[in-house]
């Protein structure tokens, strides 16, 4: 039985402080990431192969610092208090935003080897960022409040993922990647002093042994997590949503610049479209407060992401109409993220909160890094098209649906099963 002690709610200055905080770490990580795979992209490559190549690269140096790093990140976020490995990480956001910037005065290969360089540190950084970031809600915030405190988080991260994409793509293609990384090292420093003002969580726990094994602790992690079936599978499904998100994050550069022949400005847009939709799925998931019935929208969540992925590569002809499609899509996802994202928080021991989130970020990344090899294997050796790769997704999000049904049928199905009743119902409590 958890034996950790109610949350004390952090106040609204500091919970902001929180949120902002936040908001300028997805941001910056956003504009970052973004600029530089749109430069690859659009400057750098000549060919669909070259360019899924590079998309390929840059997803791997991604996702590789959170499958490296995670286990040791995650014992940190419960050995020490979460606040202080918040500021810690949050200013070490100016390591990589200066490599990335040094390297844009350097001539190919040097430079764009920095580029990649610059990705890697910073998702180094983001891999001791997000297991505090995500552990300390449920110590700020009450049981009752958390389902909206995780629709506000979701929501405000997408705002900031919309804006750093849209501000990505239309500073490269005006300014240059020079200009664009200059505002990125800038904003971290401005940034990091947010930091500062985030509320203070319970203390950890200094007899936790830091771990240094990338492996070991995520499969002692897994055995612990095999008492709570709902939880392993949980975090299997939000890791497949992550690796679909991956798929799409590097296809749709190449989908606008081959199939739609836009600018990088309006590519970056594109992404803009989509993380407009999470975020207003994920406010309309935030409704929900109790973590179960919210895994009633888990499933039309992945129907609609299908539906839409497969809409996307059978109809998405014009900037316009792709653009309202993988906002669609983008609305079904985050449907299908908050409710799990939710429930896997509230049922991870609170004494052990840090390593449960660390292998829910191992195995994200792990499922990323699979999505790059993937996303190579459909560009270099299958030759699928950009639009065809949206079709094949779409097909994989409905198997993924019915895979999911099968296995947690009452979890998904009841809240369903419960409304229905209750529609079927006359206001008298007769039945219809």
């Amino acid at each position: 039985m958890d034996t950790m002690s109610a949350p004390t709610p952090a106040t609204p200055g500091r919970f902001g402080a929180y949120l902002y905080t936040q908001f300028c770490s997805a941001f910056n990580d956003n504009v970052h990431f973004f600029a530089i795979s749109l430069f690859l992209t659009y400057t750098i490559s000549h060919t669909k192969e070259e360019a899924g190549r590079w998309q390929a690269i840059v997803g791997a140096a991604f996702v590789a610092p959170f499958i490296l790093f995670s286990p040791l990140a995650g014992t940190l976020a419960d050995r020490f208090e979460k606040r202080t490995i918040l500021i810690w990480a949050k200013w070490s956001e100016v390591i990589p935003m200066t490599v990335s910037f040094l390297s844009t005065f350097l001539k190919p290969p040097w430079s764009t080897a920095g580029l990649v360089l610059g990705i890697f540190l910073m998702e180094t950084r983001s891999a001791f960022f997000s297991p505090p970031k995500y552990g300390i809600l449920p110590e700020i915030v009450a049981d009752n409040r958390l389902v909206r405190a995780n629709g506000i988080l979701q929501m405000l991260t997408m705002v900031a993922i919309v804006s750093g994409e849209a501000i990505a793509g239309t500073l490269l293609h005006h300014h240059g990647i020079q200009a664009t990384i200059g505002c990125c090292l800038a904003m971290a420093v401005v940034g990091s002093a947010l930091a500062t003002f985030i509320p203070a969580g319970t203390a950890g726990d200094r007899t936790r042994r830091l771990q240094l094994n990338p492996v070991g602790k995520i499969w002692s992690t897994l055995g612990q997590m095999k008492g709570d079936r709902t939880l392993l599978l949980t975090a299997f499904t939000l890791s497949c949503f992550w690796m679909v998100s991956a798929i799409f994050r590097s296809n749709i550069p190449l989908f606008g610049k081959m199939v739609l022949e836009i600018d990088e400005a309006k590519a970056s847009r594109l992404m803009a479209f989509v993380s407009v939709g999470i975020g207003l799925g994920a406010a309309l998931a935030s409704v929900i407060k109790d973590p179960a019935k919210s895994m009633g929208i888990v499933l039309p969540g992945v129907v609609g992401m299908a539906v839409s992925s497969i809409l996307v590569g059978l109809l998405g002809h014009t900037f316009l109409g792709a653009g309202v499609l993988l906002a669609v899509l983008g609305f079904f996802g985050g449907l299908y993220l908050v409710p799990q994202t939710t429930i896997y928080q509230a049922r991870s021991p609170a004494a052990h909160r840090g390593e449960y989130l660390a292998v829910q970020n191992f195995l994200n990344y792990l499922f990323m890094l699979g999505a790059a090899l993937l996303f190579d294997v459909l560009t270099n050796r299958i030759r699928l098209t950009p639009k065809e790769i949206f079709v094949a997704v779409g097909v994989g999000l409905a198997c993924l649906g019915a895979a999911q049904t099968a296995t947690m049928r009452d979890l998904l199905l009841g809240p369903l099963k419960a409304l229905a009743g209750r529609g079927a119902r006359q206001p008298n409590g007769e039945v219809a």
